[in-house]
């Protein structure tokens, strides 16, 4: 009996510890639950920091990063929508944001500067001062649910102007990254499984497609090797298409292989419907952008650029891959293209970029 009481005891308080240790992880979740969820759309950025500095080199600095241009899009269009926010206007209703940046340095002076240093502790901006290593932190659903912040310091502006030039691919990749997940979550909470189920049994491959393509055309191994994804919306067209064939050495995929293959591709298989000698080419206006890549684990050729009907009728941006499959002995043509007349496409873009991202031999 006294064996029996005491294993009792001993599950009682094997519960009592699990418990104790996820109180924290519960009022976490708890307090999250609570939080509106981020405003805006998924490129929109506010950039917090007093207005001396923002005039500055440190803020200059910010704007030319994420403000920068999107390469391989026919009209301008920046990575990041930008909104300077003074930070005594930085309000409840802001701070839901999507995307926040807030920089500041120690030697900052006025109102402002003193407003984003009273955010720290005491401990917090002594170490700050003490250790010039130290330049960033981030905050993931500070304010709202779907929010990063991304905090900027220094002990002074040069100091901190320095930090941010040597990083600037780091603190870019981490809101270009969270926007890749954003469209990715987005486009992908419905997707048209027949579809991706009839591609991998006539063409061995895995691709997913969101909810809204169809299937336009599709020739197997012994019909063509090639099959073609579209969503027609009344104002713009979203297309992805792959080709695949043998190749028995690597050496004749490089960046000629692009417009050779494309052009074979599009006056064989998009041509227009009601005259055969149109068809789908490359435009010159702008030099195509390539670059050798590894794309989970095969070699290949990735190219940004703008295509066209060879009427000069339509025209518009792409993306493509020209993957290697070294068991096979196989080159796949992968491509994404937007036909947009009038209308901004970077947002277009990205979608196009995640579902090529979800190819696989």
């Amino acid at each position: 009996m006294f064996s029996i009481i005491k294993f009792l005891i001993k599950i009682l308080l094997f519960f009592s510890i699990i418990s104790c240790g996820n109180n924290t992880n519960k009022s976490r979740e708890i307090s999250k639950s609570f939080l509106p969820n981020a405003s805006g759309e998924n490129n929109e950025m506010l950039i917090v920091m007093d207005s001396a500095t923002f005039q500055r080199d440190v803020g200059r600095f910010l704007v030319n990063t994420y403000g920068s241009f999107v390469s391989g899009l026919p009209q301008p269009e920046k990575k990041f929508d930008l909104r300077y926010i003074r930070p005594r206007s930085f309000n409840s209703i802001l701070k839901h944001a999507k995307n926040i940046v807030v920089a500041f340095t120690l030697d900052g002076k006025g109102i402002d500067s003193d407003i984003l240093r009273k955010n720290f502790n005491e401990n917090s901006l002594k170490r700050m001062k003490n250790d010039t290593s130290l330049y960033y932190f981030t905050r993931r659903d500070q304010y709202a649910k779907g929010q990063i912040v991304l905090y900027l310091f220094g002990k002074s502006e040069k100091l901190l102007l320095r930090k941010i030039e040597s990083n600037k691919h780091l603190i870019l990749k981490y809101f270009d990254d969270e926007v890749k997940k954003r469209v990715w979550n987005d486009i992908f909470r419905r997707q048209e499984d027949n579809i991706v189920a009839k591609i991998y049994e006539d063409h061995s491959v895995k691709i997913k497609i969101p909810f809204g393509y169809d299937l336009a055309k599709n020739l197997p191994d012994s019909e063509g090797n090639f099959f073609w994804l579209r969503q027609l919306e009344p104002d713009s067209e979203k297309n992805i298409f792959v080709y695949y064939e043998d190749f028995y050495d690597y050496k004749w995929v490089d960046f000629g292989s692009v417009r050779r293959i494309r052009e074979k591709i599009s006056k064989k298989f998009l041509t227009d419907s009601e005259n055969k000698k149109v068809f789908m080419t490359l435009q010159d206006v702008f030099p195509i952008e390539y670059k050798d890549v590894l794309f989970k684990n095969n070699r290949g050729v990735e190219a940004v650029g703008l295509w066209k009907l060879s009427d000069l009728s339509a025209g518009g941006p792409f993306k493509s891959y020209i993957l290697y499959d070294e068991t096979k002995k196989r080159a796949y043509y992968i491509e994404g293209y937007v036909f947009a007349p009038g209308q901004k496409k970077r947002n277009l873009m990205q979608e196009i970029n995640s579902i090529l991202n979800t190819f696989e031999i």
